[in-house]
């Protein structure tokens, strides 16, 4: 068995023991001391659960990112005022890349204008669906479920083709200045969209900086505008001026 089919047996096995014992693990999986160490410091670097002495239990759940789908149902009148804000960056005939996000998908619901976009979003596929003035591409591949996107490396590589006039950007973490997300296949799609985008707009409410993420796209000061809730600490105002234009 392959480490990361290790790794997604665990999880299964500690969605129903609550706590996995590591002399249990490597019984179960006939492995060394040292490979389950491995494993379960893999599985804490990523934030999927917290070591103890001589196992791993579930991290805490208000350390969890929450699915899609529990993210829309506490759709906040936070987020749906950055994408007031961001609105204000949608021109007609724009060529725009939308992310997988809460806030970019509050976003496309209110575009009215005639622009073209590019996503691996499936609900901003079913959003934009209806609009024809928009030009709605997107990006196959395999389906992630738990934060609805698509991936495929082909695919992804499709973006080095496009100019883009704006990206917009969600993030699952902004802790320590660091934009990060869950899924690697995620960030480099990000990557890509970004590497060819004349404005970067990142779209994150505080509150993400007491999140945790595991894969990182860059860092605020990567983009050219940062559209939050309220006004950051001082301390992170000054770390940013003259890099990143806020917008509160």
């Amino acid at each position: 068995m392959y480490q990361e089919q290790r790794l997604s047996k665990m999880l299964e096995l500690l969605q129903d023991k609550k706590q996995l014992a590591a002399k249990d693990m490597m019984d179960y999986f006939q492995v060394s001391k040292d490979t389950i160490r491995r494993d379960f410091s893999i599985l804490s670097d990523r934030r999927l659960v917290r070591r103890t002495h001589g196992g791993i239990i579930p991290l805490e759940k208000s350390q969890q990112i929450p699915s899609f789908n529990d993210r829309i149902s506490q759709l906040t009148q936070e987020k749906k005022a950055i994408a007031a804000k961001a609105r204000d960056f949608l021109k007609p005939g724009q060529v725009s890349f939308f992310d997988v996000s809460t806030v970019v998908l509050h976003l496309a619901q209110r575009i009215e204008l005639p622009m073209t976009i590019y996503s691996h979003s499936l609900d901003n596929a079913i959003m934009l669906s209806s609009q024809e003035q928009v030009d709605f591409h997107l990006l196959g591949g395999k389906f992630y479920p738990k934060n609805r996107f698509y991936y495929a490396l082909n695919e992804a590589e499709l973006l080095e083709q496009i100019s883009f006039d704006t990206a917009f950007i969600g993030a699952a973490s902004i802790r320590d200045g660091l934009v990060s997300f869950e899924d690697p296949e995620d960030a480099h799609l990000k990557k890509l969209a970004l590497k060819h985008a004349k404005t970067k707009i990142l779209l994150a409410e505080q509150a993400k900086q007491h999140k945790d993420s595991s894969y990182i796209l860059g860092t605020i000061s990567d983009f050219d505008y940062w559209i939050t809730d309220q006004q950051p600490s001082p301390e992170v105002e000054e770390l940013l001026a003259g890099q990143v234009t806020i917008i509160y």
